[in-house]
């Protein structure tokens, strides 16, 4: 090989058709720089959306070996009653990756050995959990299985981050009705008594980033949270408080991050109902709270599931403390009088209103045939639903999407406070939201070693509010919520009503 080497400043002549090659080598130089640049754009798209939503699947490796901890190679391991299975390698060693939130039963076999399970297996967002199994050697396959219970880790070995996490198992034991009750147990968090969320690390509430099965939820009109779901339709709640990554630069305080229920291995149901109306008045509220969920496999489809539930509260008045049975607190109790007003334009009727003694203690002959309420505050009710269905799908070799539903609402009536005598200026509210979420994680290659997957999250998200006076209808209709006060109704407004005249 020969190099020729030209002294600076020297011309270099070139033929044409060296000219014509040069100019495609150029040209063809940069068009493979075009499509490198353009190929890391979207890589680095892709990424970010990954990165930004919350992620909704974990991870779960371990190693097969016999008793005497050797590995078994090409033994199966999956996942009992999904499509997520794996071969092991040279070395025992298995990974299963993109898989769903939830708890699960992991089974391992090979010919020659007796299947072994593992079971409840818990996945936990984002994290990689090791599952070890040993099997035992058998001449002849039998139909019994070795069962052992998974070792769950506390603390995950690839957690990096200030991050609390809660299993349903936890939701479901704890007396609370709003699972924001429960993020509040976590270190760092404290409950901010307003309908903005929590507070965490010391930021205002409303300046933590809330996502639903990775998916973030935030109010168009507000900026807070706006929409939630039940205690018994969360798989996993998450706080993260510490260690945020650059992605979730607008989270300035932390990341609270619910992942929804999907239906189990078999149809199971639960149904619960609660009530403070037996206590009496000195206690009770008037608070109602029915809460239903059922979730299975779909007979017929394998891999597919579905899980549903709902969460209606009602309550006659809001939570007071210690001693406020003895309060008094007074609403119209039908007409006292009607006083004939004389004016200069002529004679003009005006009513005069009676008011009557609603919260408290008294005498029910002396407060015009009403019975006091004790401890309830009146015309002050509120009634919440929330509702929420899943229904996912698992595929191929470790594939899953899932399809999600939320919905809110939230009415009620508000005190009229110096507004009392005047029921045209009584208000209330209604406000709703809904949201949908669809997930797929979608596997392209799976070897022993590496996965190729693509994870997709797109949702859709409407919240709505009224708020303001009530018409003379829906104000006499709400009045009392569903259990209006026992009264004389003949006490309450005279057949015969006293009138007066007076001259202006």
């Amino acid at each position: 090989m020969s190099v020729s080497r030209f002294p600076s400043g020297t011309p270099i002549a070139l033929t044409p058709l060296e000219g014509l090659s040069m100019t495609h080598r150029v040209r063809s130089a940069f068009g493979r720089f075009l499509v490198t640049v353009a190929a890391a754009a979207v890589a680095v798209t892709f990424a970010t959306t990954a990165a930004t939503a919350q992620q909704t699947t974990g991870k779960i490796e371990g190693t097969v070996t016999d008793q005497q901890g050797a590995p078994i190679a090409n033994a199966q391991v999956f996942i009992v009653g999904t499509s997520f299975g794996a071969v092991t390698d040279a070395k025992g060693y298995y990974f299963l990756n993109n898989v769903p939130v939830g708890t699960y039963t992991i089974r391992a076999q090979f010919i020659g050995y007796a299947p072994t399970e593992v079971r409840d297996a818990r996945v936990l967002g984002g994290q990689t959990l090791t599952f070890n199994i040993k099997m035992s050697s058998s001449a002849v396959q039998v139909t019994g299985i070795t069962v052992t219970a998974a070792a769950n880790p506390i603390v995950p070995r690839d957690q990096v981050t200030s991050k609390s996490i809660v299993d349903q198992k936890t939701t479901s034991s704890l007396p609370v009705d709003d699972v924001r009750n429960v993020v509040a147990l976590q270190a760092g968090v404290v409950e901010s008594g307003a309908g903005g969320g929590v507070s965490i690390r010391g930021g205002r509430p409303g300046e933590a980033n809330v996502y639903i099965d990775g998916t973030p939820v935030r109010s168009q009109n507000a900026g807070s949270q706006a929409i939630t779901v039940g205690t018994n339709a969360v798989e996993e709640a998450s706080v993260t408080t510490g260690a945020i990554g650059v992605e979730f630069g607008d989270a300035q305080a932390g990341i609270i991050s619910y992942t929804t229920r999907s239906g189990g291995q078999k149809l199971e149901g639960w149904i619960s109902y609660a009530s403070d109306e037996p206590f009496g008045n000195a206690i009770s509220t008037g608070v109602n709270r029915f809460a239903g969920s059922v979730g299975g496999p779909i007979p017929g489809v394998t891999g597919l599931r579905f899980f549903l539930s709902g969460i209606v509260q009602g309550r006659m008045a809001p939570e007071r403390g210690f001693g406020w049975d003895q309060v008094p607190t007074y609403m119209l109790g039908g007409i006292d009088t009607t006083l004939s007003v004389v004016t200069s334009t002529g004679t003009q009727q005006v009513v005069v209103p009676r008011f009557v003694q609603a919260s408290g203690q008294c005498d029910k002959a002396k407060n015009f045939g009403f019975e006091c309420t004790g401890r309830r505050f009146p015309l002050n009710w509120r009634t919440t639903t929330q509702a929420q269905g899943k229904l996912s799908y698992s595929y191929g070799s470790g594939s899953s999407a899932s399809l999600s539903f939320v919905a809110n609402g939230d009415q009620g009536r508000n005190w009229p406070g110096t507004n009392i005598a005047d029921p045209q200026l009584y208000g209330g509210f209604h406000n709703w939201s809904r949201l949908i979420i669809g997930n797929l994680s979608h596997s392209f290659f799976k070897s022993a070693e590496r996965n190729l997957a693509l994870n997709v999250n797109v949702s859709w998200a409407q919240d709505r509010g009224i708020a303001g006076a009530l018409d003379a209808a829906s104000e006499i209709g709400t009045r009392y919520g569903n259990s209006p006060p026992k009264a004389d109704v003949s006490a309450a407004v005279p057949a015969e009503t006293d009138t007066a005249t007076v001259r202006m």
